[in-house]
């Protein structure tokens, strides 16, 4: 990576280097905190805090819309190259059919979206993740070994989500090998075996929709699929039909993924902090300063993009209308002018502003599912399994990947105990 004072930078976050040392790399462009990559054609890189929760926060002038140009469009923005929050270059992904529109449309979805995710729904839902936690240990328990992300952090998530869209839970593992490969591997088969099976994927979310058509439930799927879009921009309709699989898709790969990747590096981070895993062990009450921690730390979801739409002045820096930018949550969440001890794990943190979720009108809607899920799937392996013991030989982290933080694996061992949970499945 190279870089001058003029606020020009030249480094490819698709390189293997740069991921592995990204932590250190985010360090010093924070020293110029907006800056012009000159790689993949050209684009701004947002890296301090202040500078990423202005860009999120004003989502008129820094767009997540996906929409690229139309040479038949007669709109005023037609010129604009829309990129999305994907990544840079983008690749060959769905649209993200919440995250990627703006306005009317992305109102209405959060409008439907908000009865199932605001926080007295979750916590209805708490009793049935608890006996979920205690049944996935259960099944491993008596044998004293465990994959914490295959058996444990990868499905209770997934079951969870899929029940929340209206699909069948017992089919959690067909989407969550698509979503977690697509997510797991920069580059390299993985990654191409997983795409290759992304239009077959979009097909069967396509027949969903359909059968929501001709037999309406009482699900969040049939209410998007019902969803009127009633204003002057839309004149009145339903969704498409690639609206709306795009809205599927975007909501169970980030139900899928995030809070298991969440889940997994902070059990990896405990384990190899030990007085960390004593302290929240004997400090129960620890646990919710604890997840605002682990979200700042780890920060999942690394970097998004945007697209600017307006000239505008951002860290003395000019940018210029139909301009990219790709901002890192990670960077912003370790920047020192915000927080204290930036790159340690404080469970105890009073004041913790973190961006893991995002912030302005696109924050992430499920974050109230997201911490649930989190604190119920840590307090049962630290009641239940407090000594496991992870095999860092054969754990594998996601490789490669600018936008995503996971684990792909991570066998564990542990005294075994006795089963608590229910003797039938919960789900």
């Amino acid at each position: 990576m190279t870089g001058d004072t003029a606020g020009t930078v030249d480094f490819d976050h698709h390189d293997p280097e740069f991921h592995r040392e990204r932590h250190a790399r985010w360090a010093e462009l924070r020293r110029c905190p907006v800056a012009h990559n000159t790689s993949y054609g050209g684009f701004w890189v947002v890296s301090g805090y202040e500078e990423v929760a202005t860009v999120a926060r004003d989502a008129e002038t820094f767009s997540s819309r996906h929409c690229p140009i139309d040479p038949t469009s007669a709109s005023t923005d037609g010129d604009i190259d829309y990129i999305g929050i994907a990544g840079i270059p983008r690749g060959k992904i769905p649209t993200a059919g919440i995250a990627e529109v703006e306005g009317h449309v992305h109102r209405a979805l959060r409008r439907v979206l908000n009865p199932y995710l605001v926080p007295a729904a979750i916590e209805a839902l708490r009793p049935r993740m608890e006996a979920a936690a205690a049944w996935f240990l259960d099944q491993h328990i008596e044998q004293g070994a465990i994959d914490l992300v295959l058996d444990y952090a990868n499905p209770i998530p997934a079951i969870f989500t899929m029940e929340l869209v209206g699909l069948p839970a017992d089919n959690w593992h067909h989407y969550a090998e698509l979503f977690h490969g697509m997510v797991a591997y920069g580059r390299g088969p993985e990654l191409s075996q997983a795409m290759a099976n992304v239009p077959a994927m979009l097909g069967e979310l396509k027949a969903e929709v359909d059968d929501r058509r001709t037999d309406p439930r009482d699900d969040l799927l049939t209410a998007i699929v019902q969803l009127q879009l009633d204003d002057d921009d839309s004149g009145g309709r339903h969704l498409t039909d690639d609206e709306l699989v795009a809205v599927l898709w975007n909501l169970i790969g980030g139900g899928l993924d995030t809070t298991t990747s969440l889940t997994a590096l902070s059990l990896h981070h405990l384990d190899t902090h030990p007085d960390l895993r004593e302290q929240l062990g004997a400090q129960p009450e620890l646990l919710p300063a604890a997840t605002e921690e682990f979200l700042r730390y780890t920060s999942v979801n690394e970097t998004l993009t945007r697209t600017v739409t307006q000239d505008v002045e951002l860290g003395g820096q000019q940018l210029r209308r139909g301009d990219h930018l790709m901002l890192s949550w990670l960077s912003a969440n370790r920047d020192p002018k915000a927080f204290d001890r930036p790159d340690e794990v404080v469970l105890d943190r009073d004041v913790n502003p973190h961006l893991a979720f995002g912030v302005g009108p696109h924050r992430c809607i499920g974050l109230h599912m997201a911490r649930t899920l989190f604190q119920v799937m840590v307090a049962e392996v630290l009641a239940r399994i407090p000594d496991y013991r992870v095999d860092h030989a054969a754990t594998r982290f996601y490789h490669g990947n600018p936008e995503l933080a996971g684990v792909v694996q991570m066998p564990a061992t542990f005294t075994p105990g006795p089963r608590t949970g229910p003797k039938e499945r919960p789900f």
